[in-house]
């Protein structure tokens, strides 16, 4: 009976194998799990330059709804509310990383593929790739940073005034620190800039505070933080929000990840310290130009085999007025389980 075959280098087994491999850059990314088309969640995806040309996106920065609406007979026609936008934009570039193998001996010489460990380090390539740019922008610059220094919640310092401040006690990471946290991003400290908007979960408002995993060892210390993760585990767990999600307090989801910025020359110079950040809806922007794509080429008389991971997008820490738009830096002292 006669049936299909593909070998490996037909031209379909190629297009399955990179939209594979799309799909499991673009998801095993870290911070995939708060993508949205929408704008409703931290990172706002736009596609527009995927099928048209340009190189630049600009987009739409909603401000929180706050409307006072009409009582009674008054007529509600004639005194409806405006959304409040503002514009923003990201510029597109292009990134290539290549891999180049062996040849036909050297191919031959090894007990597994090396055509195979090829593809499967431009995966991983692709999604280191994505992940630091996005660590590189939330953590690139900060028009805000609240930090303590005991009992008192401080705010509005440069980065180098807040880092000679650090004390190794008292500036850790702490539920009262969270909750303080949470209530200027809410309230824009007062109003001295944007709040940042909440992601709303079965219709409950969070933020996330993305911390090193040194904070969240600290943190984890707190008979408080404890108590209330025990009690939150089963809260809207399949929520992606909430996937690999160290500890949920007042709101807050906090994610640790190694990414984030460390360094031991805070306060007199000798403080172990992490830099933070607070993030609501549109916390950062993501813009594709050309999705994650592969090619193939071989060299000296098809003897070598060379391999190219390519990806056209954007992204960047939204700013209004000067200010970023939907984060808020934030720095704690810490234990330096990490020896870093």
């Amino acid at each position: 009976m006669a049936h299909n075959t593909f070998a490996t280098n037909d031209a379909l087994t190629k297009k399955a194998w990179e939209e594979k491999l799309l799909r499991d850059v673009v998801k095993e990314n870290y911070f995939s799990k708060f993508m949205s088309e929408k704008g409703d969640n931290i990172v706002h995806v736009k596609s527009n330059l995927e099928k048209t040309q340009g190189d630049n996106i600009t987009y739409g920065l909603r401000m929180r709804a706050e409307f006072e609406g009409v009582t009674g007979s008054t007529p509600l026609e004639g005194n409806e509310n405006d959304l409040d936008f503002f514009t923003d934009n990201v510029s597109l570039e292009y990134y290539r990383i290549g891999i180049k193998t062996g040849g036909r001996l050297d191919r031959k010489r090894v007990m597994f593929s090396i055509d195979s460990e090829a593809q499967d380090a431009l995966k991983e390539v692709g999604t280191n790739k994505i992940e630091q740019l996005c660590f590189n922008s939330i953590f690139g610059s900060y028009t805000r940073i609240a930090y303590k220094t005991g009992t008192n919640f401080l705010q509005n310092a440069t980065k180098a005034t807040v880092v000679s401040a650090l004390d190794a006690t008292n500036s850790r990471a702490t539920p009262g620190f969270i909750s303080a946290l949470k209530t200027y991003a809410k309230t824009g400290g007062n109003r001295s800039f944007v709040p940042l908007r909440p992601v709303k979960i079965s219709g409950k408002d969070y933020w996330v505070l993305l911390v090193h995993p040194d904070v969240i060892y600290d943190l984890k210390q707190d008979a408080a933080i404890k108590s209330a993760w025990e009690g939150a585990r089963e809260r809207d767990m399949d929520n992606p929000l909430f996937r690999d999600a160290e500890v949920i307090w007042d709101g807050v989801v906090v994610h640790s990840n190694e990414r984030v910025p460390i360094a031991t020359n805070g306060g007199a110079g000798s403080v172990a310290f992490s830099e933070g950040v607070m993030l609501g809806a549109q916390a950062l922007m993501w813009a594709w130009g050309e999705k994650p794509f592969t090619e193939s080429e071989t060299f000296d008389y098809k003897d070598k085999k060379g391999y190219s991971w390519n990806m056209i997008a954007g992204v960047k820490k939204p700013v209004f007025n000067s200010q970023n738009y939907g984060s808020i830096g934030a720095f704690f002292s810490r234990t330096n389980v990490s020896g870093a």
